[in-house]
């Protein structure tokens, strides 16, 4: 059996071989299908005369993927690649140019399959914003977490009992002493037992960050927002905003829960994840965490509302951290559940 492609020998005997071995095998009835013009009537097929009218359109890439490496060439420059394409499938228009079939989608069609993909689109890329968005809170908490832990740890090191650090009034003295002084007690801190134990990239000293243009969500004991308090400022080398304050405990309640003794007993520190950026939200990107002076214990915030030892579980946190007034306790939330941010963490 001896092939030609449009009256044009082939320079080279690979290709008879090829066809023989697959005319042998049964594979030309495969490959060389004599249904390629289905288009065409029976009386048509009389009208084909070379077998090599009926090539499919890559043909030539199998002969390029069997030419071996000597000097001998094989033409396929005759091959019919775009002879007689097969028609599409799925498409319902098809065009017929030249002789040849093209095959095209209608733009009904284009326009449906742009719905389909846009409604998936809107159904999904708001969760994968809301994940990636929650795994970079995840670990920039966890970070900031280390930092601060490290440096109490280094300043506990060289300082020694924190019960001894020179922060007049901090370690129980009633908050209405007359000689405690809230802005000594937290640059002392800040200044000696904090800062020279992380890297700073800016160090803005005891003032309120609304007059750095920061604007916070309102604390609702104090009815003002967060940013109106004066608290020392720094900013972390990774661009986190730390807010150093004190924090109160209470000592004496009455018979209707209130509280007769509070005092001044641990430093909280308040951290914007992302610094200056929105959204500027409790539970989102501002977190709370407590370093208590005289336990010598640091850990996320856990304050507890009123005189009740329920506070401690998680379903306390969960419904606090879903309210404005309780949203400072999210941090610890996270925390409890192993430093992760489960389905039913108020993500607002």
């Amino acid at each position: 059996m001896n092939y030609s492609l449009s009256n044009k020998k082939i320079k080279s005997g690979i290709f008879n071989k090829v066809v023989n071995v697959l005319h042998q095998n049964n594979l030309l009835t495969n490959l060389f299908h004599t249904t390629c013009h289905p288009e065409q009537s029976k009386e048509s097929f009389k009208k084909i005369f070379k077998p090599h009218d009926c090539i499919p359109f890559n043909t030539g890439k199998i002969l390029k993927q069997v030419q071996d490496d000597s000097t001998k060439y094989v033409n396929t420059s005759g091959l019919p690649s775009t002879r007689h394409p097969e028609r599409s499938e799925g498409a319902t228009h098809v065009g017929t140019f030249d002789n040849n079939r093209r095959a095209a989608f209608t733009l009904a069609e284009v326009l449906i399959t742009l719905g389909i993909i846009g409604i998936v689109a809107a159904m999904t890329i708001p969760t994968l914003i809301n994940n990636y968005q929650k795994k970079q809170t995840l670990s920039k908490l966890k970070q900031t977490y280390s930092i601060i832990s490290q440096a109490l740890t280094m300043a506990q090191t060289e300082h020694g009992d924190t019960t001894t650090w020179k922060v007049a009034g901090i370690t129980g003295t009633n908050t209405e002493d007359e000689n405690f002084n809230r802005e000594d007690v937290i640059t002392t801190f800040a200044q000696t037992y904090f800062i020279p134990y992380i890297k700073v990239a800016k160090d803005y000293g005891y003032a309120s960050l609304s007059s750095l243009g920061y604007d916070g969500p309102y604390a609702p004991a104090s009815n003002r927002k967060i940013s109106q308090v004066k608290e020392y400022l720094v900013l972390l080398s990774n661009n986190v905003l730390v807010n150093i304050g004190l924090g109160t405990h209470c000592y004496a309640y009455d018979e209707n829960d209130n509280c007769t003794d509070i005092r001044y007993t641990h430093v909280i520190f308040w951290v914007d994840i992302n610094g200056f950026q929105k959204p500027n939200t409790k539970g989102k990107d501002i977190f709370y965490m407590m370093f208590n002076l005289r336990e010598k214990v640091f850990q996320m915030y856990q304050y507890t509302f009123g005189n009740t030892s329920s506070g401690y579980s998680r379903t306390y946190y969960l419904n606090a951290c879903s309210t404005d007034d309780g949203a400072s306790t999210c941090g610890r939330l996270i925390y409890m559940d192993g430093w992760q941010i489960k389905e039913d963490y108020p993500w607002f």
